[in-house]
């Protein structure tokens, strides 16, 4: 999704509207289960070049529970601006407008020369937008949808079983970080 905004930097207060409709997105971090959809507003605002909207997909993400992959629908609510540079051309007297965009090291550029990256920017905001536990929707019981288990029996499957776990309090292996204040406690 490469998009050549040319037309919207050259004119002051140009408006142009811009329908979403791409495959799914599939790279190392997201995976879209669904076609990304929505509607994007470019507004040349003269410094500034301002994008905003609404696009729709659906991610697949690992249930944090079960490990089970499930579909989350997502709505991304976009609201950018990036600051315009406008230069005189080399060999017209037309002014040239590029769009300036922060240097950081850890996210791919938006913009390469007038061309932006539709792309990348949907992928940064799905990253973004992504929740640091995913949870599957709960059935009317509160059950996962996905293997059918109460939060509780999860948690219960995944603990070694009560039976073998006949050590006393005292012989429980101590963490080392705090043997120490287990000393200083025990001298009191």
């Amino acid at each position: 999704m490469r998009l050549d905004i040319t037309e919207i930097l050259r004119e002051v207060g140009k408006v142009v509207p811009y329908e979403v409709d791409e495959p799914p997105l599939v790279d190392e971090d997201i995976e879209c289960t669904k076609p990304v959809k929505g509607d994007l507003l470019f507004n040349n605002a003269g410094g500034t070049l301002l994008i905003s909207g609404e696009i729709e997909t659906a991610t697949a993400l690992p249930c944090s529970r079960c490990s089970q992959y499930f579909e989350r629908p997502t709505t991304l609510t976009i609201e950018e601006q990036f600051e315009l540079k406008h230069t005189p051309g080399a060999r017209t007297f037309q002014t040239v407008t590029v769009v300036e965009e922060d240097e950081n090291p850890v996210a791919a550029k938006l913009f390469e020369g007038q061309i932006f990256d539709l792309t990348e920017m949907v992928r940064q905001y799905l990253v973004l937008d992504e929740p640091t536990q995913p949870l599957p929707p709960e059935d009317a019981e509160g059950r996962c949808t996905h293997c059918l288990l109460y939060p509780e029996d999860v948690l219960k499957a995944l603990l070694p079983p009560e039976e073998d776990a006949v050590e006393t309090e005292d012989e429980k292996p101590i963490n080392p970080a705090f043997a120490k204040l287990k000393d200083l406690l025990e001298e009191k």
